[in-house]
């Protein structure tokens, strides 16, 4: 199937991670959703993104890594509506600066939501 979807992490404590090219980040304890696309096959990106990939190429394949994968939404959309999702949870969350977004203009593609939400 194709679309895109939303992935929800969890972080049980602050850490530091070295998220590929951009480096060491530094990540509080909570959850977080990822904006994603995948227009070959959905249930096999997020496969990957909940388990543990030989290699990590995205950004979230190393925060994936050191989090644990909650639960996912997916919407049979085209990738387009990856970035409106970003854009939507931007005025929900807090953005992880130029996490997951070196394709678009987005400032992040993964959130940290406040608890209670």
């Amino acid at each position: 199937m194709k679309g895109v979807y939303l992935a929800f992490f969890r972080l049980q404590e602050a850490k530091t991670i070295e998220i590929g090219a951009l480096g060491e980040m530094e990540f509080e304890s909570g959850m977080y959703v990822y904006a994603g696309s995948a227009q070959n096959s959905v249930e096999s990106r997020l496969e990957r993104h909940f388990s543990s990939p030989e290699n990590s190429f995205w950004h979230i394949d190393y925060f994936s890594e050191e989090a644990e994968a909650e639960d996912y939404f997916v919407l049979p959309e085209v990738s387009e509506y990856e970035c409106l999702m970003a854009s939507i949870l931007e005025g929900i969350g807090e953005p992880v600066q130029d996490f997951g977004c070196s394709d678009c203009d987005c400032d992040s593609h993964l959130f940290r939501i406040p608890s209670g939400f």
